[in-house]
């Protein structure tokens, strides 16, 4: 339990820890003095910021803690609950703790704007989301990062940065518009379920060991491999997917505030497009 839990196992990686204190000093001065020397917007809600820096704990937890050391080298489990950090959690953090502002100030830069409209439209930000994370757990792809460490960090990082695409479609727009109809939204992280729920399926359902460099891994906590890695299936399946249906729900609700205030104010709801 101690080479487990023990200080030695946590992942003091410089690279990880410089990143993440970058982004944080780069968010805490693009929502404090550029905002005021730009005049670039309002100021960001403590709540928005909070989110952010809840976005860069959770990849903390996910490169840092123990949870990092026991996944390369122990428990499949352990290694999937770190992709769920990276994927589920902290991106849409992220995107939620971006001023609103930040999106409109983006689509000044016509070449960054036409890349961005292009990559955010929901059909593609689903196939680039959806397609990352199939593509690398492909059994090959999945142990060939197990066992290269600068095939890892790539691995970490498309999963992060198609992670921000896959999200962007549901928490922001580009630019983003308070008035934008939202039921495609909901139909969009509904269909997001499917892909994820189908991956988990073949893995918790699979009746062989799929990653060889786990069935090869000394037994932890008295978990056999076939069990370690239907528990990381269930771990894919049942976390990601309720995270899918809050976030429906609460888009679901939005939308509907927002119909139930244009009714009061003599408007009609707007037809809902996915642009």
């Amino acid at each position: 339990m101690s080479l487990l839990f023990g200080p030695g196992s946590w992942a003091w990686e410089p690279s990880v820890l410089i990143g993440l204190l970058a982004t944080s000093v780069g968010y805490a001065v693009l929502v404090g003095p550029l905002r005021r020397r730009h005049h670039s917007g309002e100021r960001v809600p403590v709540g928005r910021q909070l989110c952010f820096y809840a976005g860069v704990l959770s990849v903390f937890v996910a490169m840092v803690s123990p949870l990092d050391t026991i996944g390369d080298e122990q428990l499949f489990s352990a290694h999937m609950a770190q992709h769920m950090l990276l994927t589920f959690v902290a991106p849409p953090l992220w995107l939620l703790g971006l001023p609103a502002w930040m999106p409109g100030l983006l689509a000044r830069r016509d070449r960054l704007a036409r890349v961005g409209v292009r990559l955010t439209r929901p059909a593609v930000a689903f196939v680039i989301f959806n397609g990352t994370m199939w593509a690398w757990h492909v059994p090959f792809a999945y142990d060939a990062a197990l066992r290269s460490e600068p095939l890892h960090i790539v691995e970490h990082l498309t999963f992060m940065a198609t992670a921000v695409i896959g999200w962007w479609p549901v928490i922001q727009s580009w630019p983003a518009a308070d008035d934008d109809p939202r039921p495609w939204r909901i139909l969009y992280l509904f269909l997001s379920t499917f892909p994820c729920t189908a991956l988990a399926a073949v893995i918790t359902l699979s009746p062989r060991q799929l990653y060889t460099f786990y069935a090869n891994a000394p037994l932890q906590l008295g978990v056999s491999p076939m069990l370690d890695q239907q528990v990381g299936g269930l771990l894919m399946w049942l976390p990601a997917d309720m995270i899918l249906i809050l976030a429906a729900l609460i888009v679901g609700n939005r939308w509907l505030a927002d119909q139930t205030g244009r009714y009061a104010q003599g408007h009609p709801p707007k037809v809902a497009t996915s642009e």
